[in-house]
């Protein structure tokens, strides 16, 4: 019989790892797994590069029992308290946006507590930032009308293979020593503050609890995952991750629901 882990929390990326990636659907199951998880006991958090307004839709059934680290860390919410919050200075905010317009193969999204703002150049875009992701969304003219804290900013690259590495590159060499800037997916390119990330807001949640890093279970697929899969010794990334974020976790894992299925199974 295997060693019974101690674990009080999960955490868990959406897209790529609950949300296979293409779609816009938990994997089956799901909710039933978390339902059991949270009638023993465990605290569950959802870790995502979303905004809070369209994840809380998401688990609408859940939102008051589990807590949410949205926009790769730059904000977490529980209860519909604000545990976390870290601002891109508004100057620097309107600096990398400007820039990211300036390529014509991107559309930015800029992220704030309140909504997201948008300036699209193609009608996909704008339905899939509406209606597909069903974001609370508003449009700007001018940057200067954004009146909100930014949390995050993230580009869609069209033709993404092919415009990727020089638009990186660019952003990395003028803003490297703010931000990095890693794969969030499904074509985005997310900017994430040094010192920030999904990882350091478990962090911070983890502390106030009086929570250990051992404490935590958790998964993800993509690189804006790497600081909470480095977190905890127990750490998946999906078997289907990019190559360069395996390495970064303990385990790998084809589902998560499988995995908390079996998990559950240990624990009884």
């Amino acid at each position: 019989k295997k060693e019974k882990m101690m674990i009080k929390m999960i955490a868990s990326d959406l897209d790529g790892t609950l949300i296979p990636e293409g779609t816009q659907e938990m994997e089956p199951g799901f909710f039933e797994v978390l339902s059991e998880l949270l009638d023993r006991g465990y605290q569950f958090y959802v870790a995502t590069g979303r905004q809070y307004a369209n994840v809380r839709r998401l688990f609408d059934s859940y939102a008051d029992r589990i807590g949410f680290v949205c926009e790769n860390g730059a904000l977490a919410m529980a209860q519909e308290q604000q545990q976390y919050i870290l601002e891109v200075p508004h100057e620097k905010a309107i600096a990398i946006a400007e820039d990211i317009m300036s390529f014509p193969e991107t559309d930015i999204c800029l992220s704030g507590v309140k909504a997201c703002y948008i300036q699209p150049r193609s009608d996909w875009f704008e339905n899939q930032m509406v209606n597909v992701l069903r974001n609370k969304t508003k449009m700007f003219q001018e940057l200067s009308e954004i009146d909100d804290q930014i949390v995050k900013i993230a580009m869609y690259i069209y033709d993404f293979p092919k415009h990727v590495d020089r638009i990186r590159a660019l952003l990395n060499e003028k803003y490297g020593d703010f931000a990095d800037f890693v794969w969030g997916g499904n074509d985005w390119l997310d900017m994430i503050q040094k010192n920030s990330g999904k990882g350091l807001a478990l962090q911070a949640i983890l502390k106030e609890k009086g929570w250990k890093p051992e404490e935590l279970l958790v998964f993800g697929d993509n690189q804006n995952d790497i600081s909470m899969l480095e977190l905890t010794p127990n750490s998946y990334a999906m078997e289907h991750a990019k190559p360069d974020v395996i390495p970064h976790a303990s385990h790998t894992c084809k589902s998560v629901t499988e995995k908390l299925r079996e998990f559950l199974k240990e624990q009884s």
